[in-house]
C-alpha cells in the first residue's frame, strides 16, 4: 500500500495476474475504491502535495500486442482522472513530480530506448470525472 504524503489518501495495488514469461499487472484500489475495468503496473507514485497520483495503466496484456500502456493522472482534490497518449511497445516508468510538473519516462524494452516527458499538469485539459 502506497500512503499520501499528507497520510489522507492511499493507493493498493492488488495482484490481477501476469503475462506469460513477463511482469505482473494489477487492480487499483484509490482510498478504497477499487479503479474497475482497467489494469495497472507496479508503478505508483504521489505529488509531494498529496493531490495527484500517477500511475501506469495497461492497456494490453497480449504479448502479440504489447504492451501497450499510457499514464493515468488522478487529481484526488477535483476527483478526476487524465489518461495520457498510448505507449506502444513501452512502459511508463519513472514518475516524478516536481511542483506542477510531471516527469517521466517512456521504456521501450525490446529497442532499448528510454525517452524522458514532462507534463505541465496546468496545460491538461482532458480530466474526466470519476468516483473515488
Amino acid at each position: 500500500m502506497s500512503t499520501s504524503p499528507d497520510g489522507i489518501h492511499t493507493a493498493d495495488l492488488d495482484y490481477a495476474g501476469e503475462i506469460p514469461f513477463g511482469p505482473a499487472y494489477y487492480s487499483l484500489i484509490v482510498d478504497g475504491t477499487k479503479i474497475k475495468d482497467r489494469i495497472f503496473g507496479d508503478r505508483v507514485t504521489w505529488s509531494d502535495n498529496s493531490r495527484y497520483l500517477a500511475a501506469e495503466e495497461w492497456l494490453s496484456t497480449s504479448s502479440k500486442e504489447g504492451p501497450i500502456t499510457r499514464v493515468v493522472l488522478f487529481d484526488m482534490a477535483n476527483s478526476n482522472l487524465s489518461e495520457f497518449n498510448p505507449i506502444n511497445k513501452g512502459f511508463a516508468c519513472d514518475f516524478v513530480f516536481s511542483k506542477n510538473i510531471l516527469i517521466y519516462r517512456k521504456h521501450y524494452f525490446g529497442k532499448g530506448i528510454i525517452s524522458e516527458v514532462e507534463v505541465d499538469i496546468d496545460s491538461i485539459k482532458n480530466w474526466k470525472s470519476i468516483n473515488l
